[in-house]
């Protein structure tokens, strides 16, 4: 695990409300696969609660801000495909792949931080 971030200690212990805000946060991005307008709250809540926040949860609010932005361009990308008939089923498999993709990454996320652990490189693409 050379890349896992596990500093608790960076700014200071993590409180209870950092953890929580946190895995709601990663509830609104669940619900968000589904109801697409939570994901833009949680959006707004990372952006807003990644600076003052310790680094491993640091790394979570990243982890989620990518995910975001990465999603954001597949579905793009997906919509164009889909406009032009010819590779209209290229578009819809993206979508169910972008939506696994999403799903995955957020139940990693969530996992790593019940388990008290921050994410090994946030802006990553993989999980």
């Amino acid at each position: 695990m050379s890349g896992m971030i596990i500093d608790h200690d960076e700014n200071g212990p993590a409180q209870g409300s950092d953890r929580l805000m946190l895995g709601i946060n990663y509830g609104l991005m669940l619900v968000g696969n589904i109801i697409g307008v939570t994901t833009l709250v949680a959006l707004i809540i990372a952006y807003a609660r990644r600076e003052g926040s310790p680094g491993w949860i640091r790394s979570h609010y990243e982890f989620q801000i990518a995910t975001f932005w990465g999603a954001l361009i597949g579905i793009v990308i997906c919509t164009v495909l889909v406009v032009t008939v010819v590779f209209s089923i290229f578009g819809v498999l993206g979508y169910v792949a972008i939506w696994l993709w999403v799903l995955i990454r957020n139940c990693v996320g969530l996992l790593r931080l019940l388990d008290g652990r921050g994410m090994g490189n946030p802006r990553t693409m993989w999980v």
